[in-house]
């Protein structure tokens, strides 16, 4: 079975799953943020069994043209964070079945390829077996939440990091929870232009309407009396609490914002009550990568981020790569460039 993400069924499947395998990221509400993103239609594949086995896998499917004979075919991939299948039920046989209806639902829909992100807190990577290909993407950070805020204060964050957090409140900084997203946007997009980012990574306001009243998502403010120096929106859901997008100005990165910034985070994520806090990890996949390694300092626990990527139709797929190819003079290197 397979529902759309407007549909309000969607929601009610993934509340089949125990709490500590929910997130946000398999809700109905970030795969329609999701399609428009990603201009494509959030889809989630829904398998179910007998005592209460079920699995779903959440994606966005977009349709691609046959360049020679102009029929439909579509491409998969999960929404920006992370994702791929979720199961209940442990037992290989209705794994086995759950994989097998996917692929047979992506030969019948015309299916080129598949991209997929797999969730590092979840350890889903292993699910799926016919044809894919699972790579190590990079090395992300997280941090345990069942401790007291204490011990996360002594255990995990480095001496260093300690020291610098104090001279953040000494000098006068203070986080605020704040509903200002057009400030973030500012904030937000001239840290994106200071780091190259693409296209993709400058969101519309539309996005920020989105979020702006859903009380899964907070947005802190860092501040040294009304000058603002940071900002950060971090997500919650199930006993998940994630780092999802900040920026920080130029004049004042030597105050270390960010540092008080991630720090009363995870205060907030303690006195809500999640279990995990997800820092996410590096721009690169080198543990001498300077986001990977800033974010080291609040914790020492890893957890592995795999990409997983599948062809369904070689035959097509080979053409479209070819095509793309010729036209830029270039080898493709991503699974599915031949979009761009």
């Amino acid at each position: 079975m397979v529902i759309d993400c407007m549909d309000s069924i969607w929601d009610e499947y993934l509340g089949k799953f125990p709490l500590e395998k929910q997130d946000i990221y398999y809700t109905a509400k970030y795969y329609q943020m999701g399609q428009f993103l990603m201009h494509g239609s959030g889809q989630m594949f829904v398998c179910e069994g007998r005592d209460g086995d079920i699995a779903l896998y959440p994606f966005i499917k977009r349709p691609v043209v046959h360049p020679y004979t102009k029929e439909l075919f579509f491409d998969i991939e999960t929404a920006y964070g992370y994702g791929g299948p979720l199961v209940k039920g442990s037992h290989s046989g209705f794994i086995r079945k759950f994989e097998e209806q996917f692929l047979d639902y992506c030969r019948s829909e015309r299916i080129i390829a598949e991209f997929v992100r797999f969730h590092p807190l979840l350890h889903n990577e292993t699910v799926f077996r016919n044809h894919i290909q699972v790579l190590h993407n990079r090395s992300t950070v997280w941090i345990d939440l069942d401790k007291d805020l204490e011990a996360i204060w002594m255990e995990e964050l480095t001496a260093q990091n300690r020291n610098t957090i104090r001279k953040c409140e000494k000098n006068g900084l203070y986080v605020k929870e704040s509903h200002d997203y057009q400030a973030f946007m500012d904030v937000y997009n001239e840290t994106m232009e200071k780091v190259g980012a693409g296209e993709f990574y400058f969101f519309q306001s539309d996005y920020y309407d989105a979020v702006r009243n859903d009380e899964h998502y907070i947005l802190l403010e860092v501040k040294q009396g009304d000058h603002l120096l940071a900002v950060g929106i971090f997500m919650g859901y199930g006993e998940f609490f994630h780092y999802h997008l900040s920026g920080s100005r130029k004049d004042f990165l030597r105050l270390a914002p960010n540092n008080l910034l991630l720090w009363e985070a995870v205060r907030y994520a303690k006195q809500l009550g999640y279990k995990k806090m997800h820092l996410g990890g590096g721009r690169t996949d080198s543990i001498e990568d300077s986001l990977f390694r800033f974010k080291s300092r609040f914790s020492s626990s890893v957890a592995d981020f795999y990409i997983g990527k599948r062809i369904h139709d070689q035959e097509v797929y080979g053409l479209l790569v070819r095509e793309w190819e010729k036209k830029h003079g270039q080898k493709l290197v991503r699974l599915l460039q031949y979009r761009e």
